[in-house]
């Protein structure tokens, strides 16, 4: 497959640059290693800026993990603070695996997938940051194919790949988040309206009608988590975007420096 697209390459760079070789005499290619570099070079500088134009909202993630943290604190103090809420959420008609009148697991859940996603994202920052110092010692006049090819397949198989690992760790988040919402919404619903199965809740449990903090304490709830799920799929829609360019100036910069240290051999 490697050897396939280097061919393929091959013939995007070549093609129509020079005369077709006859039998008798092997034309030369028309372009040279040093050329090849410096393409490379090129998209490797870009997958450098692209980086650094993202450091800032990289940078934003820890405080958006600490902000999600104390919105999973505040839902399960929610439940654990009114005996109305918790008896609630027991009778809520929401299929979630079971998770949703399960309150411990899913706060857990969703803790756990934001210590997973801070562990993604120091490993995303590293491998940036080793990218960007090997980067900024090359010199585009003077770097070889093969320090370029070198870079490049790190940037392939580390950099590409904890990016990733961020981007999934986040989605994860996204769907404990959407049952933590779903719930939410449910207890709100539930304090409005007298459905049958509210009623069967009371009929079975005896609680009496919620206090006005308690309504008050649902409602903060249900904005502060739909505002950190908006917040959320707007970072994972981002580091998808950051992604589909990264990878294509990595494909390219890796073809370039193979076909240039073929060349240099």
């Amino acid at each position: 497959m490697k050897r396939s697209l280097i061919v393929a390459m091959s013939l995007v760079v070549f093609a129509g640059c020079a005369p077709q070789p006859t039998a008798q005499v092997p034309q030369k290619a028309c372009m040279n290693a040093a050329q090849l570099n410096s393409y490379g070079y090129d998209h490797l500088e870009k997958v450098a800026k692209l980086l650094r134009e993202d450091k800032k909202n990289i940078e934003a993630f820890d405080g958006f993990i600490a902000t999600m943290k104390g919105t999973v604190d505040n839902y399960a103090d929610m439940i654990k603070s009114s005996v109305y809420i918790s008896n609630v959420v027991r009778f809520l008609p929401i299929p979630y695996a079971g998770e949703v009148s399960n309150t411990t697991k899913l706060v857990s859940k969703t803790v756990l997938n934001l210590g997973g996603a801070a562990s993604a994202l120091n490993r995303y920052k590293n491998s940036s940051d080793t990218f960007l110092t090997t980067f900024d010692k090359m010199n585009r006049t003077s770097v070889s194919g093969a320090e370029i090819s070198k870079l490049a397949v790190f940037a392939d198989t580390k950099l590409l790949n904890d990016a990733k690992d961020l981007e999934n760790s986040l989605k994860d988040i996204s769907e404990s988040t959407a049952a933590m919402a779903a719930t939410t919404q449910g207890i709100s619903d539930a304090l409005e309206s007298t459905g049958n199965y509210v009623n069967q809740a009371k009929t079975f449990v005896g609680f009496s009608q919620p206090a006005n903090d308690d309504k008050s304490k649902v409602v903060q709830n249900r904005n502060s988590i739909n505002t950190r799920m908006a917040q959320l799929s707007q970072k994972i829609v981002s580091l998808e975007k950051s992604g589909e360019a990264q990878r294509l100036n990595i494909a390219k910069a890796r073809i370039y420096s193979e076909l240039a240290v073929q060349l240099e051999k």
